[in-house]
């Protein structure tokens, strides 16, 4: 009886030990058939975060996840990846929007047009110092304003105060004051304009700068990086990452000019959850800059894919 009694503890425990990790046991189990049994059956995917900030409807980004998988499955004629409905699933695709996606937008809407060349680059760098020279200027000017209407503030607080301890001021002072305090609100509202007027040239070339970077990266340019005003944007400018970790696996998008781009960002993280690393190759879809460039697959990326599908002849 005892014994019969083991068993069934036995059995109970290990049952509450597979329902409590059950997430993180079938993480294990599929990344062991990943690593051994590899592109033997599709990776199911879904949508997991997803922000409408990016004017991109969920049916229109998976018409696009679509291309980016297709792209990987025509070329070895197996199908790799399938979409899951209901978040049940392997891999999690999340649509982010951060200072990436708004500085893109945001130099839309000022009439800059962005491409991935280095023409595109010399363009905005020649704006960026027009800007940065056009900002200091405005910056002098506001601050010379502050100081001098603090000064002028200061001094008829001061003769207010005096003329209300002496008895108060005559017809001509008053209306000399009055007419003072008049000048004085004109021109805390100039300063106030002025203040806009600076904080929207702040946005505006904080913007430039991520895209700049964001160039740099992609086109692998040797040069420092681009100073934002204000803040320190850290950290490398990434259109998309891929992350696996014991709670699942995610590809995390953060910015795209378009559907070409996203198509294109989407591929490449896709080759990842593939278990397939990066390539020296430039042309390569899976070269280790992930910069939206590159929209076909090239010999080395379809290679690369064969030889972790087990395809390649022996």
């Amino acid at each position: 009886m005892r014994k019969l009694l083991r068993i069934i503890f036995t059995i109970i425990a290990l049952g509450t030990v597979v329902f409590l990790f059950r997430t993180e046991l079938t993480q294990i189990f599929l990344g062991l058939q990943n690593k051994y049994l590899p592109c033997n059956q599709p990776i199911t995917y879904s949508i997991g975060s997803f922000d409408e900030r990016f004017n991109i409807s969920k049916e229109e980004f998976l018409r696009v996840v679509s291309i980016a998988e297709e792209t990987w499955e025509k070329s070895i004629d197996k199908q790799l990846f399938t979409y899951v409905l209901n978040g049940d699933s392997d891999l999690k695709i999340n649509l982010i929007y951060d200072i990436r996606q708004e500085a893109s937008q945001k130099l839309k809407d000022i009439g800059i047009t962005v491409s991935d060349t280095k023409a595109s680059y010399n363009d905005l760098k020649s704006r960026y110092s027009a800007m940065q020279i056009d900002y200091l200027r405005i910056k002098t000017e506001f601050e010379s304003r502050v100081v001098l209407f603090q000064n002028r503030q200061n001094a008829y607080e001061k003769e207010v105060t005096y003329l209300n301890k002496t008895g108060g001021a005559s017809k001509d002072e008053y209306d000399r004051l009055n007419k003072e305090k008049n000048s004085l609100d004109g021109e805390f509202k100039e300063i106030n304009k002025l203040q806009s007027e600076l904080n929207t040239k702040v946005e505006n070339i904080n913007a430039l700068v991520v895209v700049l970077n964001r160039l740099v990266s992609s086109l692998n340019i040797e040069v420092k990086k681009f100073n934002t005003i204000g803040s320190e944007l850290g950290g490398e400018f990434e259109e998309g990452t891929y992350k696996e970790d014991p709670t699942g696996r995610e590809i995390d998008i953060y910015q795209f000019d378009n559907k070409g781009k996203l198509a294109r960002v989407l591929t490449h993280e896709f080759g990842h959850a593939l278990e397939l690393e990066h390539l020296e190759n430039s042309k390569a879809v899976m070269y280790r800059l992930n910069n939206g460039v590159n929209e076909k697959l090239t010999i080395d990326d379809i290679l690369a894919l064969k030889k972790r599908c087990n395809l390649l002849a022996q």
